[in-house]
């Protein structure tokens, strides 16, 4: 026992001429494999075995040979298709036979083929993030996306509101006229005695509508990214509070207690976070070995593999241990603030800019803010967990929190003169009240 306990301690604390002796020995053997023909790819591949990196490398040799050439580099072949098909589009071999007399349509296709152009390099040049699957080119579009959606943003922060408003027709031919907002809480009475046909109409109402479906199917998609059950019930109830708090300034806003409490919370809100941590539940206690398309001994094998590549390539736990300390607590509590301002920015905007909320644009949006916060919440992650002194943040959370920062300012900047109620004494004397107890 004492030779075993001799033996483990040197292990662990070599000598200082053992330590520098092997030192110098690895950098003898590194430099000699870089000086030999190909030594860096030697290096790559013995690096990638060693450490399991294989999303990061895209060779042939490392990938299966049914898919290999989906992750080989065609820059300079998409780049001639593209050009190609911008002559034809364009029109630039016969311009007199393609040029159109109306301005607006020229404006139009010339500002859609400029975003297309730049959405094309990102796909093939921008940076790979920290996911890989379906395809690492998939995210690099999404982060495409969501640069021209901070751009489209910022100029709609220069304009006027009623320019805006007209400008929104250029998006969808429906918009640009003013809607009536429909207030939940006009008649709270659940029982309608005066009413023979339907003496249940206010439940029947509020259960049919479109938002019903909205809270579950958004707090599904919540509960796949955050995949915290606790923090998920902060983030419930905190919105119900921020509709209770701005419920003077949106008549949306103004819900029953049975629609807020009952319907949002305790059905909706639970079904969507308990769908939602149920899937989480299931790709956490898989095991993953995958195989590749090629090696499948059937079709059923290979259709389930293709599906499976939509899926992770592992399902990592995200820790946040926001009681860990007080700056964990603080960097948390960032986590949900952005979430729900990102959440009260959809409801502003769109009575900012007289959207109604069946209009494919609301959408859009929610979907293209789904895709962001995927790759979002796993670099915030990682940015919590990481230890190093020096550290930053990445590219998905600076453009999450700048797209945030810039729609709050249009929804500050178009809702003056909008909201002429005042906030109620009793609400500003529940907020500072709240505000001294947490302060002390």
């Amino acid at each position: 026992m004492y030779v075993l306990g001799y033996s483990l301690v040197q292990i662990k604390y070599p000598r200082k001429s053992e330590t520098t002796g092997k030192s110098a020995n690895k950098l003898a053997s590194l430099y000699s494999r870089l000086m030999e023909p190909n030594g860096h790819r030697r290096v790559r591949r013995k690096d990638v075995l060693e450490n399991g990196d294989l999303g990061q490398s895209n060779t042939g040799d490392e990938l299966d040979p049914w898919t290999a050439w989906a992750y080989k580099p065609r820059t300079i072949s998409m780049l001639l298709i593209g050009a190609c098909f911008l002559i034809w589009v364009s029109g630039a071999l016969d311009p007199e036979s393609s040029a159109s007399g109306d301005v607006v349509t020229s404006v139009k296709r010339g500002v859609w083929a400029m975003i297309a152009i730049f959405l094309a390099y990102c796909l093939l040049q921008a940076p790979s993030t920290v996911l890989i699957r379906p395809h690492p080119a998939i995210w690099r579009l999404v982060h495409g996306m969501a640069v021209v959606y901070l751009i489209s943003l910022t100029f709609l922060l220069f304009q006027k509101r009623d320019h805006a408003r007209q400008f929104m027709k250029f998006l969808h031919p429906d918009l640009g006229v003013e809607l009536p907002e429909k207030s939940y809480g006009a008649d709270c009475r659940i029982y309608l005695p005066e009413n023979p046909t339907n003496r249940f109409k206010n439940v029947y109402e509020t259960l049919f509508d479109e938002f019903v479906v909205a809270h579950i199917v958004g707090w599904w998609g919540k509960a796949i990214l955050i995949r915290n059950q606790p923090l998920l019930w902060v983030l419930s109830i905190g919105f119900e509070l921020m509709e209770l708090t701005f419920r003077h300034m949106l008549p949306n806003f103004n819900e029953c207690w049975w629609d807020s409490i009952i319907l949002d919370i305790l059905i909706c809100n639970w079904f969507g976070i308990w769908a939602g941590m149920h899937t989480v539940r299931y790709f956490d206690g898989k095991t993953y070995k995958w195989v590749g398309l090629s090696r499948q001994p059937n079709i059923i094998g290979k259709v389930k593999r293709t599906l499976g590549q939509f899926t992770p390539a592992q399902w990592d736990k995200d820790e946040w241990h926001p009681l860990l300390g007080p700056w964990r607590f603080i960097q948390v509590l960032t986590l949900c603030i952005v979430f729900m301002t990102v959440e009260l920015n959809t409801f502003f905007l769109k009575f900012c800019l007289w959207i109604p909320p069946r209009n494919p644009l609301i959408v859009y949006r929610l979907i293209l803010w789904w895709l962001i916060a995927i790759p979002t919440i796993r670099e915030y992650n990682s940015y919590l967990q990481d230890r190093k002194p020096a550290k930053k943040v990445g590219a998905f959370c600076w453009l999450s929190v700048a797209i945030c920062i810039i729609e709050l300012l249009i929804c500050i900047k178009f809702g003056h003169g909008l909201y002429p109620k005042p906030m109620p004494y009793w609400l500003v004397t529940l907020w500072a009240s709240t505000g001294a107890v947490l302060e002390n």
